[in-house]
């Protein structure tokens, strides 16, 4: 059968949701992702989502997003998630996800593309460093959750 790239519609939102979940346990995390297929589908104005599928089964999704950097001066694409599942591994379904997003990214005008990568996943950086990426270990991820995002926007407010 032959895999089919192409935009998530919105039957298979539940499946990319599932695969996200899968992607936290793959590596390690044994956490319970906030994703789930209705919130996904309502978040397309901000976030692209491509899946390869072969008959009726989803076999990887990749989901990105633009963004912009003040240092490059240039527009750039973020690749949220990637994940395939493990029976479909080995036939290049990431590789050609990858590649659907940078045509993508580059139509919509991107230069660049950036990704994190946990810190434990030695395959998938593997995987991105046989595509041309290089670490930026000077880069650190910094995170500020609802409650501190909510304290920050009250924080000051009357100035």
């Amino acid at each position: 059968m032959t895999i089919e790239y192409r935009d998530m519609r919105d039957q298979e939102a539940a499946a990319v949701a599932g695969m996200v979940q899968g992607l936290a346990h793959h590596v390690g995390l044994n956490i319970r992702t906030g994703l789930t297929g209705p919130k996904l589908i309502a978040a397309r104005d901000l976030i692209d989502v491509s899946v390869a599928v072969e008959g009726a089964t989803v076999l990887g999704a990749c989901l990105a997003l633009m963004t912009f950097s003040t240092w490059r001066g240039a527009r750039g694409l973020y690749i949220v998630d990637l994940f395939v599942e493990a029976e479909a591994r080995g036939r290049n379904v990431g590789l050609d996800l990858m590649r659907l997003a940078a045509r993508r990214g580059l139509a919509k005008g991107a230069r660049f593309i950036k990704l994190e990568v946990d810190i434990g996943n030695a395959g998938a950086a593997r995987f991105y460093e046989r595509m041309g990426f290089s670490r930026k270990d000077q880069d650190r991820l910094f995170v500020l959750e609802q409650d501190g995002l909510k304290a920050l926007a009250l924080t000051g407010e009357n100035k």
